[in-house]
């Protein structure tokens, strides 16, 4: 038995878990050529596909670069269309938050823009005001004050839809309050058209509209002065000058409000707000600045701050608000004090607030009758040169405190002018023929019937409030040579002897008048004396007991 070869022997699976054979030993050693070409043959035919060299593959860049080009394409072509929509839209659609005459035309077409401009058309308001002034106007009808076709045109007309995204993108970013299309309405007269320039609907009355905005503007220039000085901007809340103050005095520019009134309406604007240019500017056109420097130089003159005062009570006061009457300010606005008119005003307040001597005074006597009387020599009297330096003084050093005022004459108490500044009084009746004295409270201490001057011989005795000169006992009354024989015309003796005109009239006792006399109211007329007041004699020394010096006697009718 021949032995094969040991040779290795494999086996290969593919797969598919079938087992293929090896190639034979041989077919890799055979020597001949033939072989090698039929063994070469068969290796090439039965070679696996994937033995072969692979084919190069080609890129994917190219279909990638197709897709995004057609994407691209794509989106212009919906861009363009969005685009051109818009400029369709816009050309005849209001953006949002746009108002015409308050109506809200956001997102409508022009159509319904105009009916709904109508609508609030009807019941338009204007209001001008500002600065205390006030005035208003009502419409009656809408087309009195808009076309409302015109003016939704106006609007759309504006849209500008070529550019309607940065259009839109403003309209939307724009408060409702403040529409982005929203015209302000002032009064500056430098940003406004001339009357004629404004438009407005050929049935709106300008004419009346006018009259009466202008007959508002006169009324209310007639309180104002339209001019700059110290009494004008005066406070006297502040006790200072204010530019506040002098700034009130400012009128109404009518021009400029006119024409703010008129472009209102044809915006239909429902309030026209005054402005600094609304007023006619003062001092020539100076500027708040130059006002409020004058306005510091003036306050710096006014530091006097004094109270007069008068038997214990207060009569007048020298401050502020009197200096500024007597500051000036010349063309560069400087001001000036001048206190010459301190003599005029003392002499005003003289006669109006402190001289009662011979001033006219009404009281109640405490049995219900009101008398009024004037003349006289009692009460309070000035000196009014003392005052006058000592105000003149005053202001120089602005002083503050009181200053009591220097008298000639005074008085028991102040009260003020036209009333009673009187204490303790003797009151003579010449209609009732009768005397009372009634002390500092009112009460009633004396009283007696009385035989007052003869009128009928030219000898009726003075009306007047006076003082009680003197108290005499045991007095000679001696009068005047009338007759011109060279004796006086008489001598007569009295015991109590109490004068309140000089030393001439006064009241005394008269023992030569019958009692029934002095209980008779007309007697007087018969057997009057020559100016004194008769009284009988116990009633006169009681009178004479409680009576002093200084006290006033007031004789009235």
């Amino acid at each position: 038995m021949t032995e094969m070869p040991n040779t290795p022997t494999s086996q290969s699976h593919n797969n598919n878990g079938h087992v293929t054979a090896p190639l034979p030993i041989g077919s890799r050693t055979a020597g001949t050529s033939g072989a090698k070409r039929g063994a070469s043959s068969h290796a090439a035919h039965n070679a696996p596909k994937h033995a072969k060299e692979p084919a190069k593959k080609h890129s994917d860049k190219h279909p990638r670069s197709h897709k995004g080009a057609a994407a691209l394409g794509v989106l212009c072509c919906l861009l363009i269309a969005l685009y051109g929509g818009g400029v369709f839209v816009f050309s005849r659609t209001c953006y949002p938050n746009t108002k015409v005459a308050g109506a809200d035309l956001s997102w409508l077409d022009r159509d319904s823009s105009v009916e709904r401009v109508r609508d609030a058309a009807e019941d338009y308001v204007l209001e001008v005001s500002g600065d205390g002034f006030t005035w208003t106007y009502e419409a009656e009808h809408a087309n009195e004050v808009i076309d409302a076709a015109r003016a939704v045109d106006n609007v759309i007309a504006h849209n500008e839809p070529a550019l309607w995204p940065v259009r839109l993108a403003q309209a939307l970013m724009a408060s409702p309050e403040k529409p982005a299309n929203a015209t302000s309405t002032n009064a500056q007269s430098g940003k406004l058209p001339e009357l004629d320039k404004i438009e407005l609907p050929k049935t709106f009355d300008r004419d009346a509209f006018l009259a009466s905005l202008d007959a508002a503007i006169e009324k209310f220039n007639a309180t104002r002065v339209g001019t700059f000085d110290a009494a004008g901007a005066f406070d006297p809340e502040a006790g200072s000058f204010t530019l506040s103050k002098a700034l009130s005095n400012r009128k109404l520019d009518k021009d400029a409000i006119d024409r703010a009134a008129l472009v209102a309406v044809s915006t239909l604007a429902a309030r026209v707000e005054l402005t600094e240019r609304s007023f006619t500017p003062l001092a020539g056109g100076a500027t708040e600045q130059e006002l409020q420097h004058a306005i510091d130089r003036a306050n710096e003159l006014i530091g006097t701050n004094v109270n007069l005062k008068m038997g214990g009570s207060v009569v007048s006061t020298l401050d502020g608000a009197q200096l500024a009457q007597w500051i000036t300010f010349d063309e560069a606005l400087n001001p000036t004090l001048n206190t010459e008119p301190v003599g005029q005003w003392v002499h005003e307040l003289a006669k109006t607030h402190i001289d009662t001597v011979g001033s006219e005074r009404t009281y109640t006597r405490p049995d219900g009758k009101t008398v009024t009387v004037s003349g006289g020599t009692y009460g309070w009297m000035s000196d009014e040169a003392r005052l006058v330096q000592l105000l003149q003084d005053a202001v120089s050093n602005k002083q503050v405190g009181d200053i009591e005022i220097p008298l000639k004459r005074s008085a028991a108490t102040w009260s003020g002018m036209g009333k009673p500044d009187w204490g303790a009084y003797c009151d003579i009746d010449l209609t009732e023929q009768h005397a009372r004295y009634y002390d500092a409270t009112g009460n009633l201490v004396w009283e007696s019937g009385c035989i007052t001057g003869n009128p009928n011989t030219g000898n009726a005795t003075p009306t007047g409030v006076f003082s009680l000169n003197a108290k005499t006992r045991n007095s000679t009354l001696i009068g005047l040579d009338e007759d011109e024989d060279g004796e006086p015309d008489y001598k007569t003796p009295v015991a109590y002897w109490m004068p309140f005109v000089g030393n001439a009239i006064g009241m005394h006792d008269a023992t030569w008048q019958s009692a029934a006399s002095f209980s008779n109211p007309k007697a007087y007329t018969w057997t009057g004396s020559h100016g004194c007041v008769n009284l009988p004699p116990d009633r006169a020394a009681a009178l004479f007991d409680i009576i002093s010096k200084g006290d006033c006697v007031i004789v009235h009718n």
